[in-house]
């Protein structure tokens, strides 16, 4: 097995120096801007886009991180941050008894969902997220959520990214 370890660490070393991107000011101006469209920090969206690969272009979020799991009113501090969504899709998922066709009318987003139950099979979920897709590229989804199965959901789905509620509404922005 160590018969040439050096030369894999010196391989692995070099191929991960060369795979870092080395960016301008002026996209790292433009990745600020863009950070705070999204209403995320830039370290927060400089991770996201890491793992994605790519740009977002829909931030998913589940009714448990936006509190909406007793029906009541959405919180103002989430009303806000949503509001202040630039350039992206913002989609809700909610999980049963709340009413997607009534929550439309009531919540900041441009589209809303039924999520998938909280243990549904992997081709229910598969086949949920498809749906909240329509056609785009599944990498540039985001998910927002809060409970510990909806992590599972971003592999189900294979978006791009989850992001826990906590750390999205935490996070200060950063503007350029």
């Amino acid at each position: 097995m160590d018969d040439g370890r050096a030369v894999r660490i010196y391989t692995w070393k070099h191929a991960q120096a060369a795979r870092r991107e080395s960016l301008t000011v002026e996209q790292v101006r433009r990745r600020r801007t863009r950070a705070a469209e999204l209403g995320m920090s830039y370290a927060t969206y400089a991770s996201v886009r890491a793992t994605a690969g790519r740009d977002v272009d829909a931030l998913v979020f589940t009714s448990n991180a936006l509190g909406l799991q007793g029906g009541g009113p959405l919180d103002r501090s989430w009303a806000e941050r949503l509001a202040g969504i630039r350039r992206c899709l913002r989609i809700g998922l909610l999980s049963a008894p709340l009413d997607p066709v009534e929550m439309a009318e009531v919540l900041p987003l441009d589209r809303v969902y039924r999520a998938p139950p909280a243990h549904a099979s992997w081709p229910a979920l598969r086949a949920a997220l498809a749906r909240v897709q329509e056609g785009r590229p599944a990498s540039s989804f985001v998910l927002v959520g809060r409970a510990p199965w909806e992590e599972g959901w971003v592999a189900a789905g294979r978006l791009g990214a989850y992001l826990a509620a906590g750390t999205y509404l935490g996070g200060a922005l950063d503007r350029a």
